[in-house]
């Protein structure tokens, strides 16, 4: 996880340094259509804060869970209170005073566990194709511009002019809308492409991040659910040979009772007692 969080700070510090770099000529190319353009670039600053949001949380999340799995921290309500995530976990387990059972299968919680962790990601997923499809729409919109500039060009051209001079600063006039539009087209694509290149590189980032997370959790999940598995079949085990253990004590009263009497019948039960004691010693024994 660690490793996945420095490349997101990496990552990040990289393109502020070529924004800075390039800022002349990127806007440029963003002045060239800036509605568009400035609608792909609010694309790209939310799917930053989103992705941003969750690796913190998580890397937050595992930092404190780590710090109670080492006990380095005790885990009680109050410090549940910024980690929504652990609480909810401490709560299917038992392990908060609004719940000391554990009423969940191992399966459910960590079906819970992975669908709030890849909560948030069909937004993220649909700002990257969102991205791409403003890029494409900025395309269209700059060639339909070109193709109305270039059909007005011809239609302002004529070859009955005699001073060629003329012609061609009227041409080359008539030219610079089509190059324009040409502009605005090629503009909003490259937007739009490195806009999706940013945010999936983010999105790859934080799966790994995702996945880290929950394999520490499953693991620390896993391995309370089975301590605690085994602690009720230990006290099962327990009850049992109490319940082993007073049919003893109440055969060597009904023993001692029939040692005071002397006659033959109380032999013959005193002996059957004796065996149904021996009996119950060997069950506890196999216990």
């Amino acid at each position: 996880m660690t490793k996945n969080f420095l490349a997101y700070v990496l990552f990040s510090i990289l393109i502020v340094i070529i924004l800075v770099i390039g800022y002349e000529e990127i806007k440029i190319y963003y002045d060239a259509n800036p509605y568009i353009n400035g609608i792909i670039l609010l694309t790209l600053i939310i799917g930053f804060l989103l992705y941003s949001y969750k690796i913190f949380s998580l890397s937050s999340e595992y930092r404190f869970m780590n710090s109670v799995a080492l006990g380095k921290l005790k885990l009680n309500d109050s410090s549940l209170n910024n980690y929504p995530i652990t609480k909810l976990i401490s709560r299917n387990l038992g392990l908060t005073s609004a719940n000391k059972i554990i009423t969940k299968t191992l399966e459910e919680i960590l079906d819970e566990l992975m669908s709030i962790i890849e909560s948030s990601s069909d937004i993220s997923k649909y700002l990257i194709n969102l991205a791409i499809f403003l890029g494409l729409i900025g395309t269209f919109y700059g060639l339909l511009l070109t193709i109305g500039s270039v059909s007005n060009v011809i239609d302002g051209l004529s070859i009955e002019q005699q001073d060629f001079s003329i012609f061609f600063n009227s041409l080359k006039d008539g030219l610079k809308s089509p190059l324009s539009g040409m502009t605005i087209a090629f503009s909003s694509s490259l937007f739009g492409l490195v806009t999706s290149l940013i945010l999936g590189l983010y999105e790859i980032i934080t799966r790994g991040i995702k996945q880290s997370y929950y394999e520490f959790c499953e693991s620390q999940i896993r391995l309370y659910y089975r301590s605690s598995y085994n602690q009720d079949n230990l006290n099962q085990i327990s009850n049992e040979e109490t319940k082993i253990a007073k049919t003893i004590v109440l055969k060597l009263e009904e023993l001692v009772i029939a040692l005071k009497n002397n006659n033959e019948d109380l032999k013959k039960e005193v002996i059957t007692g004796l065996k149904t004691v021996s009996k119950s010693i060997k069950d506890l024994d196999k216990k």
